[in-house]
């Protein structure tokens, strides 16, 4: 497993500079539109000057829109990667966001610290998961929201969806972006792993997580949201 987590990393060491270039390529640019529906649902009804985590940030896309549509939040990022977070530095309104070089496993923040925290495209990368969402549980005060932006297995075969655009067309767009065919071929790999919507569910009610609701996401459920108090 250690191996594991050290070939991750260095694979999104290896792509950070285009990282972004490649999602926009591969999603058609809506992968801008989910976070920033996942951002509404993060952030409905926080109190003022609120503290929010954001697990697995990469390129800070999803911090920077935390702020944007919170510019009174106390926003940290943290990620496993230092060259994504170095890459996503660069980017206007960054400056304000508060970057940890942190593992899921350990996360360094006190019981209860944030009123929220999001995550997206981060837990199917996860070394121990359960560890990793029991970790999300401790540092995100009770009452407080959680909100998963995620590729999981389909519930139900795909034959078109998957075979021909995950699992064919996704790797090759990703890999003209990136110049890195190993990576993209990661992609459809990791979602063939991952669980399902449901069984994540699951997974968050058994860490202490109450309240629990998932939702995909047009087109055809290529990505989910799953919201979490």
């Amino acid at each position: 497993m250690a191996q594991a987590a050290t070939d991750v990393r260095a694979m999104f060491d290896r792509i950070a500079g285009r990282y972004d270039t490649a999602n926009r390529v591969m999603s058609a640019g809506l992968d801008v539109l989910w976070r920033r529906r996942a951002m509404r649902l993060l952030l409905d009804r926080l109190e003022q000057s609120p503290w929010v985590l954001d697990l697995g940030a990469g390129t800070l896309d999803g911090a920077i829109e935390i702020l944007h549509q919170r510019p009174d939040a106390n926003v940290v990022a943290a990620d496993f990667t230092r060259a994504m977070l170095v890459a996503g530095r660069r980017k206007p309104g960054a400056a304000a966001v508060t970057l940890h070089a942190a593992d899921s496993r350990r996360l360094p923040y006190r019981d209860g610290a944030f009123g929220a925290a999001f995550s997206g495209f981060c837990v199917r990368n996860l070394r121990d998961l359960a560890l990793g969402l029991a970790e999300l549980r401790r540092v995100v005060r009770s009452g407080g929201r959680l909100v998963i932006l995620e590729f999981f297995q389909p519930a139900q075969p795909r034959p078109f969806w998957d075979g021909l655009v995950t699992n064919r067309l996704l790797p090759l767009l990703g890999w003209a972006a990136s110049g890195d065919r190993e990576a993209y071929r990661y992609l459809p790999d990791s979602i063939q792993r991952f669980d399902t919507r449901a069984d994540f569910e699951i997974r968050l009610r058994d860490v202490g997580f109450a309240e629990v609701h998932g939702q995909d996401l047009f087109p055809g459920g290529i990505a989910s949201l799953v919201e979490a108090r």
